[in-house]
C-alpha cells in the first residue's frame, strides 16, 4: 500500500502516516521501499488494526 492508501484505509492524513512511521508506531516488517519508493504491507497493518481493538466493557483482555 502506499502512504496515501494507508491514510485512506486508516482515516488518518498523510502527514500523520509519516510521523508514525518515523517515531516506529507501525508495526515491525511492516514498511518496505522496493526500488526506494516506500509502501507498506497490508497484512500488518490489519495486525495493527486488530492488535488495537478494545475488549468490551466490563472485561479485561
Amino acid at each position: 500500500m502506499t502512504p496515501d492508501e494507508v491514510a485512506a484505509y486508516l482515516r488518518i492524513s498523510k502527514a500523520t502516516v509519516y510521523s508514525k512511521r518515523c517515531r516506529g508506531e507501525f508495526p515491525e516488517g511492516s514498511v518496505v521501499k522496493p526500488f526506494g519508493k516506500l509502501m507498506f504491507l497490508r497484512e500488518k497493518i490489519d495486525q495493527l488494526i486488530a492488535d488495537s481493538i478494545e475488549p468490551p466493557l466490563g472485561r479485561s483482555k
